[in-house]
């Protein structure tokens, strides 16, 4: 298997074919690799230290304009009132102007913010249509099944691309917003499987 440096340096390359280019910042990223203790990275394959490259990508200096292309949050969220409210401003975002979100609002009764369990409203309007999404509450957890119905929002609005996610291997979903050959490319060069949802 190869080294750690070789891993990043390689997927680095890779990415920046793909339009995302943090080589800049390879010396930070490899830093950074090496405060993670020695137990937890004996532990991980390549394809785990891709996903914690790509899902702490906009922690690193020199990353901030790749970071741009791409979102990566937690699903384990720390403001369960306001838990979509940051994952579709960050939609917006990364679409570069194709998704125009506004007017969010998120609703969630008290007895279900008390038990941890139920469904939670989200309302938002997307380049002037509004939606709506009953997400599943379980505690402080996205419901993934967002994911899915931006898809069929971002669908209806014929811009010719779709959300691909991946995880780092712990709890870290990574989001990109691009077009099915740029998601064909990603995974035939990193070898790391991305699902449409």
């Amino acid at each position: 298997m190869m080294g750690l440096e070789e891993i990043i340096h390689e997927s680095l390359e890779k990415l920046q074919k793909l339009g995302l280019d943090a080589l800049d910042a390879e010396e930070n990223i490899v830093k950074q690799f090496r405060f993670v203790p020695d137990e937890i990275m004996e532990d991980m394959d390549s394809e785990q230290i891709i996903g914690r490259l790509l899902g702490e990508l906009h922690f690193y200096l020199g990353t901030e304009q790749t970071a741009l292309g791409m979102y990566s949050f937690d699903v384990e969220m720390e403001e369960i009132k306001q838990m979509y409210t940051g994952f579709l401003e960050n939609m917006a975002r990364i679409s570069g102007g194709d998704l125009k979100i506004t007017g969010i609002e998120e609703e969630i009764a008290e007895e279900v913010l008390e038990s941890g369990t139920g469904t939670q409203t989200v309302r938002f309007c997307c380049n002037g249509k509004t939606y709506e999404y009953e997400a599943r509450t379980h505690y402080d957890w996205f419901d993934a099944g967002m994911l899915s119905f931006m898809n069929r929002v971002i669908e209806e609005q014929h811009t010719g691309r779709s959300l691909f996610v991946t995880g780092d291997g712990y709890q870290e979903c990574i989001v990109f917003y691009r077009t099915q050959e740029w998601a064909e490319q990603f995974e035939h060069l990193l070898g790391v499987e991305l699902e449409r949802p």
